[in-house]
């Protein structure tokens, strides 16, 4: 392996794309070209970097390249330095995705969603209290989603961090409530992130309504595969509401997979809309965009990463 984290820190257009201020503005002339110069600038390094995405990339420039893909070929691009290994779920029958985000990439990405969480009133400069639902990443090899709620913990100054999931992935609901009850004396702001089947399991073993004195935001984060058991994402939000109250409640959801690097948050009305870091188009079997009103496969464009396998 040689050392490309130099290399990495060079992408000028990349890093002026992350770094565009206000991430859902209409876009114009100007973001439309500096995110096409990116995509250009990001695939030229791996086409020097890696061999295999160069014959891919002469064969099929900017190729799509299916979520599956990720799961069966080795499309690594060899990257020396610090980064963090990803790992998709492995829920389902195709294996699991790894990928290793080196660390400028990751600065690029932490740079871009702290934007869109400012932007969803998400930051605070106050301490805070977080209950993640999810195990705690430092203590063994989890699926992404654990670390990126950890990561997720930078939207405040952390007062006190709970796990209320283990290494086994099983919940612990007394542990939860017994922190939010003793938590919610004083107007500390609340932070709750997990994924939407343990924030339902929250839900169900919640016995009485507690009294919150601060704000309670919280990230549900995918459906864990269709595993939530009784209740609609709807219905989490308002038996959460009924359990915790609080005089401010916000509830988001957030989209992302780990063959993309970034996050997709909601808005206060449900509905995700793309930020100037990335695009999207749905596409045909064929490839080719399909007409509006008609269905078809998401294709997402946003290559900050530098290796998977």
């Amino acid at each position: 392996m040689f050392d490309t984290s130099k290399d990495i820190d060079r992408l000028s257009k990349v890093d002026a794309l992350a770094d565009l201020n206000s991430p859902y503005e209409l876009v114009g002339d100007a973001q439309t070209n500096l995110f096409s110069s990116a995509m250009v600038e990001i695939d030229q390094w791996h086409c020097q970097h890696n061999d295999q995405y160069a014959r891919l990339f002469a064969s099929h420039p900017r190729p799509f390249i299916p979520v599956g893909m990720f799961k069966s070929v080795d499309l690594a691009t060899s990257v020396g330095g610090e980064g963090y290994w990803f790992s998709s779920s492995g829920t389902g029958q195709s294996g699991k995705t790894r990928v290793f985000c080196d660390a400028g990439s990751l600065a690029r990405i932490q740079r871009a969603m702290i934007r869109m969480f400012d932007t969803a009133g998400f930051l605070s400069k106050r301490h805070a209290r977080f209950l993640l639902l999810s195990p705690d990443p430092r203590r063994g090899d989890h699926a992404g989603y654990a670390i990126a709620f950890l990561k997720f913990t930078a939207c405040a100054p952390v007062a006190e961090c709970v796990f209320a999931v283990d290494e086994k992935l099983d919940f612990d609901g007394d542990l939860a409530w017994e922190t939010l009850k003793r938590w919610a004396c004083d107007p500390t702001p609340i932070y709750i992130f997990g994924l939407t089947v343990f924030f339902e399991r929250l839900c169900l073993c919640g016995s009485s309504p507690v009294v919150v004195q601060g704000p309670v935001r919280g990230i549900t984060g995918g459906g864990w595969k269709g595993m939530t058991q009784r209740l609609s994402r709807p219905e989490v939000i308002a038996h959460l509401a009924s359990l915790l109250q609080t005089p401010a409640l916000d509830i988001r959801d957030i989209y992302g997979m780990t063959e993309h690097p970034l996050h997709y948050l909601d808005c206060p009305h449900g509905h995700f809309h793309p930020p100037a870091y990335s695009r999207f188009s749905i596409i045909g079997e064929d490839g080719v965009p399909v007409a509006a009103g008609e269905t078809g496969l998401i294709a997402l464009e946003k290559r900050v990463r530098a290796r998977s396998s």
